[in-house]
């Protein structure tokens, strides 16, 4: 491996470098990256003497070598603690840029604690108190912002939002402790007729037992005496009150 490594140093030394035709006569052409020359009458593709280098597969570095950096190791991309722990001797760790501030602070500090490499981190020491103190920072400004917000709607005398929910969750506690009370209330209810039933019935039966059995005397019914009806008398008034009539 090291003998490759010094000939790929030893071929960069002596790599050209390729830029696009006709590069110095249109700007634009300068900007952008390198273009294989197609056209019939280019001396640059036909390789004339005088003209840039083209694009080889001579100039390439040593296929072992290809993907590795100038140490030798291969980049991997990182952005797990378990990503980071499996990497072997020939790897080296890269935190991507897209990645949070929180979970890049707890992959420096476990290659920090493993000795673990980071190519695009070289100084993780001071990466870490960076992120650390940007952390502090951000949520004194927060703490700031929120006694700013409290004194600002004490001073309007309007209720928080944050105390009407507390408020609320309360007085949702409340009914569940009571719904649940009632519950537990009607339970032990059914629970103690349950037991209080079978000892009724136990006093019953011991009554029973202790208690001789009346003997019922049937009383003899004496007939009643049938009356007859009186005949009611006639009424002679209201013949007499007639017979004044006619007259």
């Amino acid at each position: 491996m090291k003998r490759l490594m010094e000939i790929k140093s030893a071929m960069k030394k002596r790599r050209p470098s390729f830029k696009r035709q006709e590069f110095n006569k249109r700007i634009r052409l300068s900007r952008s990256s390198w273009r294989k020359p197609r056209g019939v009458d280019s001396k640059m593709r036909e390789q004339w003497g005088g003209y840039r280098a083209i694009v080889k597969i001579g100039y390439g570095t040593p296929r072992k070598l290809r993907g590795r950096l100038s140490n030798g190791l291969i980049e991997v991309k990182v952005s797990t603690v378990k990503e980071l722990n499996s990497l072997t001797k020939d790897q080296i760790a890269v935190i991507p840029r897209n990645m949070g501030n929180r979970r890049r602070l707890e992959l420096l500090k476990e290659a920090l604690k493993s000795k673990i490499l980071v190519s695009n981190f070289r100084n993780i020491e001071s990466k870490i108190k960076e992120i650390e103190s940007n952390f502090e920072a951000r949520k004194k400004r927060r703490q700031e912002l929120k006694k700013a917000k409290v004194q600002r709607l004490k001073s309007s005398k309007k209720p928080l939002k944050s105390d009407k929910k507390k408020e609320e969750k309360k007085e949702e506690k409340k009914e569940e402790k009571k719904e649940k009370n009632n519950i537990a209330e009607e339970s032990s209810k059914v629970k103690t007729e349950k037991e209080e039933k079978p000892e009724k019935e136990e006093k019953i039966m011991t009554k029973e037992k202790a208690e001789p059995k009346k003997v019922s005397v049937k009383k003899e019914v004496t007939p009643k005496k049938e009356t007859k009806a009186k005949p009611k008398s006639k009424s002679t008034t209201k013949k007499t009150v007639k017979k004044e009539t006619k007259k």
